[in-house]
């Protein structure tokens, strides 16, 4: 009934973008949500400032995947540009849907972005990663970090986490004095993207990867990856009862709450933190990039980026459109909107930075730069999931950890047909 009911809203959602394309100069496909908000907006201000007729079409997170997905195998055209996920990008790209922006580029009298933009946020927009021509341009700069009640840290004797043996040390403390009523980490322990955007961080710092370099071997049940599950589940033992289940808006509350102390977390929570009618912790939490292992410490980037649909049939328009929206002027203008940027300039603008609601800017730029794109594979959406499953199941004590290592390393050699 729900699968029905699910696919029936996709399609009552192409049907509705079919209609809107039909007299559009430009139609994009974006989340709900503050990204796709605040693209929206931009959408709007260049419709008045062009004269060009733009359409947006926004649909849940999933349903923006499952539709780009649709319209690029039918090459319906029906949209010229999509607000992807990064880790979507090898799928649209690998498949055909996506546009070469090359010649754009040259036709523009450039190489390609300017290099006000991030190094990691233009990485991620090439096909293969870092090596292969653009296919996207990045608009949204999502990045974790680390956010920590300070106070609470020093209490437990850590001034400002270095490693995940610093957090650790702090975790423990503090879980033990709080009785049941305040804990020392918080996390997403849900199945599926939840548990996976949480360990993989912790993954990275300890040198495990998914895959090898060439994406040739599944890596995940190797020494590296029994050393961060070690970590994992001790942290998980300084985390509330019942994490197993928690998503990110249970790891927000406590942390807004002040009854956890520290946590991996988007930067679109600290809005929320810094709001005193959300939150009992304005001022009080710090941010810093993510923790060492036994490697440095390193973010699971998180951009939100715009490609043209290979079968648009205003794929100009479109080129146009994404150069105007992701200028310094209008990425400015999105992280006023509450989007972070993706320009060194935007993230050290005075004017921004000198506000205490971007304070977590210069912090931010530094998790970028040091940030992993989350394995870069045209499954991944499959493997990610499988992963999640496994993982949640070592949070909840189902199976033991070294288990769902094992468990996982077999089911993403099923999914990729590597052995």
């Amino acid at each position: 009934m729900v699968r029905k009911l699910c696919l029936a809203l996709a399609v009552a959602a192409s049907a509705l973008a079919m209609s809107a394309s039909a007299w559009a100069d430009i139609t994009i496909l974006v989340p709900s949500g503050s990204e796709g908000d605040g693209l929206r907006a931009a959408a709007a201000d260049y419709a008045k400032l062009k004269g060009t007729k733009v359409e947006t079409v926004q649909a849940p997170y999933a349903n923006v995947f499952e539709q780009g997905a649709n319209a690029g195998a039918t090459k319906s055209g029906v949209f010229d540009i999509i607000l992807m996920d990064d880790p979507w990008i090898p799928f649209f790209a690998e498949n055909g849907h996506l546009e070469d922006l090359t010649s754009y580029f040259k036709n523009a009298g450039v190489e390609g972005p300017d290099n006000d933009f991030l190094s990691k946020s233009l990485a991620i927009c090439r096909n293969p990663y870092n090596e292969g021509p653009y296919v996207c341009l990045p608009y949204v700069g999502n990045a974790q970090m680390f956010f920590y009640d300070a106070a609470k840290f020093k209490e437990a004797g850590v001034e400002a986490p270095k490693t995940w043996d610093d957090v650790l040390k702090a975790a423990k403390m503090l879980t033990e004095q709080g009785g049941g009523r305040y804990f020392g980490y918080v996390f997403r322990g849900g199945q599926g993207n939840p548990v996976v955007a949480d360990f993989m961080p912790i993954f990275w710092s300890y040198g495990a990867n998914m895959f090898n370099e060439d994406r040739t071997k599944v890596t995940i049940d190797t020494p590296e990856g029994a050393e961060a599950m070690k970590m994992f589940m001790a942290l998980r033992d300084a985390s509330p009862k019942g994490v197993e289940s928690y998503n990110a808006n249970e790891v927000g509350t406590a942390m807004a709450a002040g009854t956890a102390a520290s946590s991996i977390n988007w930067p679109n929570w600290v809005a929320t933190f810094e709001d005193p009618s959300q939150s009992k912790m304005v001022g009080k939490i710090s941010y810093s990039p993510i923790p060492a292992g036994t490697k440095p410490g390193s973010s699971e980037i998180g951009h939100w980026t715009m490609g043209i649909m290979a079968a648009s049939k205003n794929k100009q328009e479109a080129f146009d459109f994404m150069m105007w929206a992701t200028s310094p002027q209008q990425i400015r203008i999105s992280a006023e909107r509450g989007n972070p940027p993706v320009r060194a300039s935007v993230f050290t603008d005075p004017e921004l930075t000198k506000q205490e609601k971007f304070r977590h800017y210069p912090v931010l730029m530094q998790a970028i730069e040091a940030s992993t794109p989350r394995p870069r594979h045209p499954k991944w959406p499959e493997i990610e999931n499988a992963f999640g499953i496994e993982l949640s199941k070592a949070v909840a004590g189902t199976i033991k950890p070294e288990e769902a290592l094992k468990n996982s390393q077999g089911a993403v050699e099923e999914i990729t047909g590597i052995k």
